[in-house]
């Protein structure tokens, strides 16, 4: 029996060369400098909580999230997210990101983004990309469709992105875990349970979490720039 191929790309600076949530929520305060310092100072507080162990790595995207976006329109923030999602789809990306992809298209792979981001970011970019499989950080909405202040479910990092991959994958009555082969692309060790899941670990331009790995696990490193 021919096995299925999927490929599973992390998207923050793995097929982007940089980060995307910080850059879109400072984009969202652009032109109200007011926004900056409760900003600034929530999020390092927020930030230093979680270094220190007391509280999870959501309370940082909150924090981030209250201080500006939060209570603005769902329609306000998807015509936010679309322009950021048209600069990163076609100046944001790293060189090769598209060929990667094309390459697997090309093969009949079905093709996933896996990401932390939130979904208003992640859908943007995906939807550029051709790609409509997505399993990421959801956002959540009041009855009056405003941001909420909480996210809307787990923070799709480190152990939790394999738990809700493998989620969305059996959510499928076809998928058999022994009938398909799974490429995994991700730069960061955070990724490490989901790169050691797969059948493949690709190392994209890892950083130097992921780098003491490499050997341990097999992993393959690919530069795309």
């Amino acid at each position: 029996m021919t096995k299925q191929h999927i490929a599973i790309f992390d998207l923050d600076e793995t097929l982007t060369k940089k980060g995307t949530w910080g850059r879109f929520v400072v984009a969202s305060i652009r032109g109200r400098p007011l926004k900056y310092i409760p900003f600034i100072i929530q999020t390092a507080v927020s930030q230093l909580f979680y270094m220190l162990g007391f509280g999870p790595r959501e309370h940082v995207k909150e924090a981030m999230m209250r201080c500006t976006i939060s209570g603005r329109t769902r329609t306000e923030l998807e015509i936010l997210a679309e322009n950021f999602a048209q600069f990163e789809a076609y100046e944001g990306l790293r060189p090769q990101a598209r060929v990667v992809i094309d390459k697997h298209r090309k093969a009949g792979d079905r093709i996933i983004i896996a990401s932390a981001a939130v979904d208003l970011i992640v859908n943007s970019i995906a939807q550029h990309l051709g790609i409509t499989e997505i399993v990421c950080t959801k956002m959540a909405y009041t009855k009056d469709e405003k941001l909420a202040k909480k996210l809307g479910g787990e923070n799709c990092y480190g152990a939790h992105k394999l738990t809700m991959v493998k989620s969305y994958l059996a959510a499928d009555s076809k998928y058999r875990r022994s009938h398909v082969h799974i490429t995994m692309y991700s730069d960061s060790g955070s990724d490490l349970d989901i790169l050691r899941w797969a059948d493949v670990g690709i190392a994209v331009h890892p950083r130097k979490r992921l780098a003491k790995y490499v050997a341990q696990y097999g992993f393959e490193i690919q530069i795309w720039d």
